[in-house]
């Protein structure tokens, strides 16, 4: 597994020259999704997944990102929510095993604040897709990265049939990417 995205959100601070080495702490990195069944919230995530990201906040129409999230491996807090999720009429994993974000535009929005604009592909559904992340934490041993994104499940196909109807599960999933690094 690749994790670079931490190294790359420290280059915007350190500049590109003299860049130091970090290290992502899986225990305190995650890729998770929050959804509301039957009135109840349920959480979730993801925890295989790979970023190769080559950022520069000086050229930022030459940033580029790509993280794929490895479907067949679902948790969440109810064990039958993350073996349905895989099921044909969900993710469908034995067609399509993984998801996959491509970048297609980097903006600084202020202070420690970006936003990358991207296409997101589900099901074999593409659809254009903002992530909005915060450096949270920088200092000379530790960093730590926090995104939010917003989705529609039924604009991918996730939920086919009966569970297509927003009355049992809701349409919007709230998904949260943390990634923590430390210098080596």
């Amino acid at each position: 597994m690749k994790w670079t995205l931490p190294f790359v959100i420290l280059l915007m601070l350190s500049g590109p020259a003299g860049a130091a080495e970090w290290r992502m702490d899986a225990a305190e990195s995650a890729v998770t999704f929050a959804i509301v069944i039957e009135g109840t919230p349920t959480e979730g995530g993801f925890p295989e997944f790979s970023a190769e990201i080559d950022f520069d906040p000086a050229r930022l129409d030459q940033s580029k990102a790509v993280i794929v999230f490895d479907l067949t491996h679902i948790e969440a807090f109810y064990s039958d929510v993350a073996e349905n999720l895989k099921k044909e009429s969900w993710f469908d994993v034995k067609r399509f095993p993984e998801a996959r974000f491509v970048s297609q535009r980097f903006r600084h929005l202020g202070g420690r604040k970006f936003q990358v604009t991207g296409d997101l592909t589900i099901r074999d559904v593409t659809r254009r897709e903002t992530l909005d992340f915060t450096l949270t934490r920088y200092d000379e041993q530790q960093a730590e990265i926090l995104g939010r994104m917003t989705i529609s499940r039924l604009t991918y196909g996730v939920g086919q049939a009966a569970w297509r109807s927003v009355s049992m599960v809701a349409e919007q999933v709230d998904l949260t990417v943390k990634i923590s690094a430390r210098r080596q």
